[in-house]
């Protein structure tokens, strides 16, 4: 491999690697929330560490204060590390707020990403001066990683998207097998992409079953949330059929693993798993 090729490679695995790993979400981790203060603290001294949080975010107080009481409820609870931006965006009260909301998310995306590579370039300096002969990667090597990380983020944009596309109302109808293998982190998953959408929830259709004891064995051995039948987040189904029914009005008629629909204005539509997470 050539000088030249060697910081063509670096270059590449450098930017991959940091921004794979470094996103406003990412950040959101590190602020600490007004409960987690300490109780010695005075009121005084908790408004003004939250004042600096919202203007980490460039946002005012009251609006980080919402954005706390956001997640206190249902979008908390299944996205525990959604930053404020985004959370305040999605459940935002009109147009404008929604407007403001993405164009902050931008702003703030595109200065990290331009932080990102500022510091990539003094990496491959350093890298160069130091080690000008070293042969680190064979190009081969990379492949797979940068296939990895193509889909690792394709498959975030999609949900994202997904997320956006959902309004209050919608059902999402997922068939599982009894057999079915990580049922409950994909039922998660479902209802993750829920969060703050009102009158929604994940119906579970579990097939070739016998009867309603049947279906309380079945949500025991795949360790289904009760809370999530408690709050009529979830709820369990024979399938009886309806699957066969779906799929013969679907385009493809593709038997799948886990085939979901989304259920709107009694209406059926076949969705692409991947695009899901799932």
């Amino acid at each position: 491999m050539t000088g030249g090729e060697l910081r063509q490679v670096l270059c590449v695995l450098s930017v991959s690697a940091l921004l794979s790993t470094v996103s406003l979400a990412d950040v959101a981790q590190y602020t600490t929330r007004a409960s987690e203060l300490p109780a010695s603290h005075s009121e005084a001294t908790d408004t003004s560490a939250l004042e600096l949080r919202a203007k980490y975010w460039s946002l005012d107080l009251s609006e980080y204060q919402r954005y706390q009481r956001i997640m206190e409820g249902p979008l908390g609870k299944w996205n525990p590390d959604i930053d404020p931006l985004m959370a305040l965006g999605m459940l935002a009260e009109s147009d404008a707020q929604r407007q403001r909301y993405a164009e902050l998310y931008v702003q703030q995306e595109y200065a990290l990403t331009d932080r990102v590579l500022q510091f990539q370039r003094a990496y491959h300096a350093a890298f160069t001066r130091l080690y000008p002969s070293t042969r680190l990667f064979e190009q081969q090597l990379l492949a797979p990683y940068y296939q990895h990380q193509n889909q690792h983020a394709q498959t975030r944009l999609a949900k994202r998207s997904m997320q956006q596309q959902l309004r209050d109302g919608d059902r999402l109808l997922v068939f599982v097998s009894p057999e079915c293998q990580g049922c409950a982190r994909k039922i998660h998953t479902l209802l993750s992409l829920l969060a703050g959408i009102r009158n929604s929830g994940v119906d579970v259709y579990v097939r070739e079953i016998a009867d309603d004891s049947a279906i309380q064995d079945w949500a025991r051995e795949h360790a289904i949330n009760p809370q999530w039948l408690e709050q009529k987040q979830l709820t369990l189904n024979r399938d009886e059929g309806l699957y066969t029914r779906l799929l013969a009005l679907s385009a493809s008629r593709t038997t799948i693993a886990l085939p979901v629909f989304l259920q709107r204005n009694q209406q059926f539509y076949a969705l692409n798993v991947q695009e899901l997470g799932l």
